[in-house]
């Protein structure tokens, strides 16, 4: 989790620990330690999943020894911990100091793995999708950031130990964009502006081919270019239709 090295067996650990340590640290009474120190009390609280007592360390960590040895070490740990935390805002931020600093780190695919994860994780949480909230409905530009943050990890970084994941929640988020679009498509069409639906068809057809509203995006767009007596475009669509494989899962 502290280290690309030690990410998936730390992670596995955190897992099966769960509730906090009964130590309580006081924002402004972290001890005057050795950076080593402070880094393993961070790794020891973020193991217990006491995420909130690690982000502590790993701040004081990183004001008092800015330039220390652990620095670029501890920027990685601080958007870990923020993630796991729900501080979005301060991942983010984290995010960002870290790419300025680091253009050409060794470590940007998992960078970019955790910048994935923190726009998924601004979008909406599990919660909200055990309660029946829909997410179609929010605004879906942290949806947008997190399909490039996975989709450049898969195309700069193929052999990634986090380019499976990535490949994977990718697919999920490709398919709540497009029921967005679909969504927002099937509401002009049933207010009868044929034109603007078509519009958030396409882009369901073009940019998301592979989700299971594409076949009837394109049923939708052949009829409502044929009402429109737009035939070249309607036959071209049916054309792409006929030849087009669709998952048997498809709307």
């Amino acid at each position: 989790m502290f280290s690309k090295k030690i990410l998936l067996p730390f992670a596995a650990l955190a897992m099966l620990l769960t509730g906090c340590s009964s130590e309580v640290v006081e924002k402004d009474a972290i001890p005057d330690l050795s950076q080593e120190a402070l880094h393993a009390k961070a790794k020891q609280y973020a193991s217990l999943g006491d995420y909130s007592n690690a982000v502590d360390y790993l701040v004081a960590l990183d004001s008092r020894y800015p330039f220390g040895e652990l620095t670029d070490q501890v920027q990685l740990d601080m958007i870990y911990v923020y993630y796991k935390a729900h501080k979005t805002d301060l991942a983010r931020a984290a995010i960002s100091r870290y790419n300025r600093l680091n253009p050409n780190s060794m470590y940007a695919d998992y960078v970019l793995y955790l910048s994935g994860l923190t726009y998924l994780q601004a979008h909406g949480t599990m919660l909200q999708d055990f309660l029946g909230f829909d997410r179609a409905q929010k605004d879906p530009q942290n949806l947008y950031d997190a399909y490039k943050s996975f989709n450049d990890l898969i195309e700069t970084y193929p052999d990634s130990p986090y380019a499976k994941d990535a490949y994977y929640r990718l697919i999920g988020v490709k398919d709540q964009i497009a029921r967005r679009e679909w969504a927002i498509a099937s509401f002009y069409q049933d207010k009868g502006a044929l034109i603007s639906a078509i519009r958030h068809y396409q882009t369901i057809v073009y940019s998301f081919p592979d989700t299971i509203y594409v076949k009837k995006a394109l049923e939708r767009m052949i009829e409502n270019y044929e009402e429109l007596g737009l035939n070249v475009p309607a036959q071209n669509a049916r054309k792409v239709y006929e030849n087009s494989k669709f998952d048997e899962n498809c709307l």
